[in-house]
């Protein structure tokens, strides 16, 4: 499904976010859920020119904006092990909307060039949904006073 490039990061993503729990999913992971763990309660600050998140800045160049459904997720991100899903990520929607944040590689992971909350699912207005490493997390609007108080330890 083709995105739309938008140049700019949507209003809805703008801002900062709190990791509240591992979602836990099927999918093959680099981390284990312990590797994980220090991840939660961490913050993740997205703005129109960079994304910030555990101590590491990323200059944003470019940002799409496209919807994704179940069935679109699940084969893009298909492995060795049966794939996330949807439902797995607690979204109960046939589609949701996908950001990708476009920016040079980084080192903000230890032996990775990944960085964290590039790819980001927009699932509630004050909720999405972010991933490090194949591990997925939800995290909320820092200050919405929507905190999910069940982290998963």
């Amino acid at each position: 499904m083709s995105g739309q490039y938008l140049g700019s990061l949507p209003r809805s993503l703008a801002g900062t976010w709190r990791i509240t729990r591992i979602l836990p999913t099927t999918n093959t992971t680099c981390w284990t859920r312990q590797q994980a763990q220090p991840m939660l309660g961490t913050t993740i600050t997205y703005r129109s020119d960079l994304l910030r998140w555990h101590g590491g800045q990323i200059e944003v160049t470019d940002v799409s904006l496209r919807e994704l459904t179940n069935d679109e997720f699940r084969q893009e991100n298909s492995g060795p092990d049966s794939p996330a899903s949807f439902a797995q990520l607690g979204i109960h929607s046939s589609k949701v909307t996908e950001v990708d944040l476009q920016h040079e590689d980084s080192d903000v992971l230890p032996a990775s060039t990944a960085v964290p909350g590039d790819s980001v699912l927009l699932t509630a207005p004050n909720h999405i949904v972010v991933s490090a490493c194949g591990v997925y997390f939800e995290a909320t609007r820092a200050g919405s006073g929507n905190t999910n108080h069940n982290s998963g330890r």
